[in-house]
């Protein structure tokens, strides 16, 4: 696990995980891309019903708006997806422009009890934020 300190270091920024006083400078850059991942159950509807309640979904929310380009992968099991709201919510953020990596040629929910959090397929939300840098 990464510790806060040597996030900072690679990236040259504070790390920030709660939201910033109005009037209080912006400490990050510009973003050219945002990966959200492992999304969650709750991230993946919050985010689509855009209830802003936490830190990293008013980000991702704000970025929609900003026209930052967005690559999301959920990391749900297939209990949760049964949730019909589960689906809508993919499908909301997709009409929005993000892409969403869920389902084939993304994350493919696993059964209750038996993820793998080691064999979660970083490589595809890199190539797309690398991708999407471009476009």
């Amino acid at each position: 696990m990464c510790r806060l300190g040597e996030l900072a270091r690679l990236t040259g920024h504070p790390v920030r995980s709660e939201y910033k006083m109005p009037g209080e400078p912006d400490v990050w850059p510009k973003a050219d891309v945002i990966a959200v991942a492992p999304a969650t159950f709750n991230t993946v509807n919050s985010w689509a019903l855009g209830l802003t309640h936490d830190f990293v979904v008013g980000v991702v929310a704000e970025g929609i708006g900003k026209g930052i380009p967005i690559v999301a992968m959920p990391c749900v099991n297939s209990a949760y997806v049964q949730h019909r709201q589960f689906e809508r919510s993919v499908a909301e953020l997709r009409a929005m422009g993000v892409q969403l990596l869920y389902g084939e040629g993304g994350f493919v929910p696993n059964q209750p009890g038996q993820g793998k959090p080691k064999e979660f397929p970083w490589g595809l939300v890199l190539d797309a934020a690398e991708g999407a840098t471009r476009t």
